[in-house]
């Protein structure tokens, strides 16, 4: 039968299981537990950043389209970087009056920051209400008709967005409202970091920033299924290895020879064929023929003589990627 530890002995026990905890915690006691976050604690490799680049990339080229055709003029929109920074310091560089609106991602419960220069936004603006928008206003900010009449624009940026994005994340991106920078903490947490894309945008032959900045929920959830290539490293002594097998390739010798067209000739021509005869071939005089270097035709080349010696001067280069089938 077991023993049964009696009231006092287990208040013995407990007390020495204290001990020996404080013990334990009895250390620095000037540490402090800080909060973990997962999203920040790897770096972006650089496979997974191309991935990005490239997507957006194609987001900008759809872009270029849309707006042109809806702005009735030529606007391009092209990739400058894909970079990480923090919610602070892509504030902090943005000076006031400025642009900045929320693209509401239903899906993931988040939203994109798109940014953009004001005079691209009041250019936009002024193309949309039938002027040239070359004309620049004075230093102001939008009027709240011109935030409702850019949201259009807003709008299309949500359309190619979505679509670009669609192999990788099927969301819906739709254009919620202007934010100020003192808004966005309601948005996004001051200590959340953003995947960056900036964008140089021109219209009207003057270059114009533009940034779509992505929080981590948006970041992960693109980065989770873009396919990296693998980045084949050259070696460091390819460059000489290199020189060094055309250096062996150039004291290589090839048989070459000046070859005519195949031709066709009546059995009845050859019995009468003797020493001095001339064979008439379907060959014009003037057409170039094939200068075969082992045994692949390089060039068409005309005969000439080299002083006692014949030889072919190279008329063009010949291709001699193999040629595909043609489909019946």
């Amino acid at each position: 039968m077991p023993e049964i530890a009696t009231s006092n002995e287990v208040n013995l026990l407990l007390a020495e299981a204290r001990q020996n905890v404080s013990a334990v915690q009895g250390g620095d006691q000037s540490q402090n537990a800080a909060a973990f976050d997962l999203r920040q604690s790897k770096p972006i490799s650089d496979g997974k950043l191309r991935g990005v680049s490239h997507l957006q990339e194609a987001f900008s080229r759809k872009l270029n389209e849309s707006l042109s055709s809806y702005l009735r003029t030529t606007i391009e929109a092209k990739v400058n970087s894909v970079e990480l920074a923090s919610i602070s310091g892509f504030l902090k560089d943005l000076s006031e009056p400025v642009y900045l609106a929320a693209l509401r991602l239903p899906g993931l419960d988040s939203n994109v920051l798109l940014y953009a220069e004001l005079p691209l936004v009041f250019q936009i603006v002024d193309l949309m209400l039938g002027g040239d928008g070359k004309e620049q206003p004075a230093e102001r900010d939008l009027t709240e008709i011109e935030e409702e009449i850019f949201e259009s624009a807003g709008r299309i940026i949500c359309e190619e967005l979505r679509a670009a994005w669609k192999p990788v994340l099927d969301t819906e991106v739709r254009f919620d409202r202007r934010q100020r920078k003192n808004q966005i903490n309601s948005l996004i947490p001051a200590s959340e970091r953003l995947l960056l894309t900036n964008f140089e945008v021109t219209l009207n032959e003057t270059p114009f920033k533009f940034t779509l900045a992505l929080p981590g929920a948006v970041s992960t959830a693109l980065l989770r299924n873009i396919v990296t290539e693998p980045v084949l490293v050259e070696p460091k002594n390819s460059q000489k290895n290199r020189a060094r097998i055309q250096q062996l390739l150039g004291n290589c010798q090839y048989d070459t020879e000046l070859i005519l067209p195949s031709s066709t000739v009546f059995v009845r021509d050859l019995y009468s064929l003797q020493p001095g005869s001339i064979v008439v071939l379907n060959v014009r005089a003037t057409d170039p023929i094939h200068l075969r270097v082992a045994g692949k035709n390089l060039f068409l080349a005309t005969p000439v003589s080299c002083g006692p010696q014949r030889g072919a001067q190279i008329e063009k280069l010949l291709s001699i990627a193999p040629q595909k089938e043609k489909s019946k």
